[in-house]
């Protein structure tokens, strides 16, 4: 009897199907993720909050600039409800975004480099986690950070002494 059993789990194994996976097109996710991100950068530029605000998880986490600025979504919403308003920074961009789309395309990362006017001379990096949500692509961390250049350290050091 042991002998059968070893016999069948042995051949059950032996011939048992494997899950088929389906292999993911890489560059069409980074061109999935650049084509969400261009929608999130018109809904912002055109002051559509709302629309703004769907492209990130009930549950996302946004870091700003000060180390005191941890903000759940409601909490950046309520941003645009100060008053007065903040005002629409002028964006330069840097350079093009950098896309990085994790193996499966269960997640990506999307990195953005510009001078805001409200800093001109230290430019600033917004960093994007995006995850895939019932096949579509939404925020759930954003980490903006100021990012001056090495040789400008000591300078900014000093000046806050």
């Amino acid at each position: 009897m042991f002998l059968i059993t070893a016999l069948v789990l042995f051949t059950g194994a032996a011939f048992g199907q494997t899950p088929s996976t389906t292999p993911v097109d890489m560059e069409a996710e980074k061109a999935a993720l650049n084509e969400f991100m261009d929608k999130l950068f018109a809904a912002m530029q055109a002051d559509e909050l709302e629309t703004w605000m769907s492209f990130l998880t009930e549950d996302a986490l946004v870091c700003g600039t000060d180390p005191s600025e941890f903000w759940n979504k409601e909490e950046f919403k309520g941003l645009w409800d100060q008053d007065p308003p903040i005002p629409r920074p002028e964006i330069n961009y840097i350079n093009d975004r950098r896309i990085k789309v994790a193996p499966g395309a269960s997640s990506g990362v999307v990195v953005t480099q510009y001078i805001i006017s409200w800093s001109p001379n230290i430019p600033w990096r917004q960093v994007y986690h995006c995850i895939k949500v019932d096949d579509s692509w939404m925020i759930d961390f954003i980490n903006i950070a100021f990012v001056p250049k090495n040789e400008d350290i000591q300078t900014i050091n000093a000046a806050l002494e």
